[in-house]
């Protein structure tokens, strides 16, 4: 306990070394943090190649977010697993969402046969989309990426350069919009 203790104070100044730019401090972290984090990593990611993208990630953001730590907080390892685990989540997110395997393309449906799926599929998209083409360009664009590839509302302020509860708002406003235009009584008809 007492040598964690130890181990977190080394960590706190170094941490505020590195804010000032101190590179030989930089090194000396990553070689006390860099077998725990990378055995965490792996943990979540069951891949050592990605393993070491996203550690490679996680120490860029320490070394630019380093003054941002305040030891009144909380221990500066735990800040450090924090911004790692973050990093890993990230990453691990975007490659699901990009990710295309044999097993999905066995499961897409043949296109040259319509099967009900898709055609009720194309009747919610001729329905949706003259709502969707009355809202506004960042309400439009916000709900397809929340709806269809799964985006927070925090990425999808990255994504605009906007603050997080600017994006939730194009979608919560922008999906009320589309919900009011949506005669709901003859919703079982297009079911």
């Amino acid at each position: 306990m007492e040598s964690q203790s130890l181990e977190n104070e080394i960590l706190a100044e170094s941490l505020f070394e590195i804010a000032a730019g101190n590179k030989k401090t930089f090194k000396h972290i990553y070689e006390l943090t860099a077998p725990k984090l990378s055995a965490i990593i792996k943990a979540m990611t069951k891949d050592e190649s990605l393993t070491q993208d996203i550690l490679q990630q996680a120490y860029i953001s320490i070394w630019k977010n380093a003054g941002k730590f305040d030891p009144k907080k909380g221990k500066a390892f735990t800040w450090i697993l924090v911004i790692t685990r973050r990093k890993a989540l990230d990453m691990i997110r975007s490659r699901r969402k990009f990710s295309f395997s044999e097993e999905l393309s066995e499961t897409l449906p043949d296109e040259t046969m319509q099967s009900d799926l898709t055609a009720k599929s194309m009747l919610h998209r001729r329905i949706l989309l003259p709502h969707l083409s009355s809202l506004s360009q960042n309400a439009r664009e916000a709900i397809l990426l929340n709806v269809v590839f799964g985006m927070s509302s925090r990425e999808i302020g990255e994504q605009f350069g906007v603050p997080t509860h600017t994006a939730k708002s194009w979608v919560r406003r922008g999906l009320q919009k589309i919900k009011s235009e949506i005669n709901v009584e003859n919703i079982h008809t297009i079911l």
